[in-house]
């Protein structure tokens, strides 16, 4: 679970390159980016764009990416494959449980690393609803870490400006150590609303 050198050159490359793009393409701005903890957290954002996993990485600025989930059928693609992986990315199954992908992230968290997941899985045009997984919500509390609600605006016209907006982290409350399914969807509902109250703000 460790990244090398040649990632840390390489990914600060690949920063810099979309930094400069999206300057001109889509201007950015960054809120409360002070806000993500320095130790192991859940990352948890909205998805509206397939770009999304940049904004966050912008906005971070760390020398590494934030490991992150991405389907399974992403991994089917050669290209994909081979370039998913050197950014933190490893597959998940998001139709059927995927006890690999859970073990994978417990290690990532435990060992110390952030965590990127899109908890509603799939692309969510403005306005519409979603059906939000409530694995991200499962893994914090299994492994003791907060979460940080993160917002991206949906506005993606070209030229238009795109805010990332961080909220406080936080912990959710269960009632034992081991949540019903019935309060982790609960925790879920009220993550999304985190998520999405953060953009109704200027």
């Amino acid at each position: 679970m460790k990244y090398n050198k040649k990632t840390h050159i390489c990914y600060r490359i690949f920063w810099w390159f979309f930094r400069i793009i999206f300057f001109f393409y889509h201007p950015s701005k960054f809120i409360g980016r002070e806000r993500v903890p320095e130790g192991p957290c859940m990352l948890c954002g909205n998805h509206s764009g397939f770009a999304d996993p940049l904004w966050v990485f912008l906005m971070l600025n760390g020398p590494y990416p934030p490991w992150s989930m991405g389907r399974k059928s992403l991994f089917e693609k050669p290209l994909l494959r081979k370039l998913l992986p050197f950014f933190g990315s490893f597959p998940v199954d998001r139709d059927n449980p995927d006890l690999s992908a859970i073990k994978k992230s417990l290690a990532v968290l435990k060992e110390g690393h952030q965590l990127l997941i899109f908890p509603e899985g799939t692309r969510v045009k403005k306005g519409k609803k979603s059906e939000p997984k409530s694995g991200a919500v499962m893994l914090a509390n299994r492994a003791g870490v907060p979460i940080v609600p993160i917002y991206i605006s949906h506005n993606r016209k070209p030229f238009s400006r795109v805010r990332v907006v961080v909220g406080e982290a936080y912990t959710p409350e269960f009632s034992s150590r081991r949540p019903s399914g019935e309060e982790l969807e609960q925790a879920t509902k009220e993550m999304m609303e985190k998520i999405y109250i953060l953009g109704q703000g200027k």
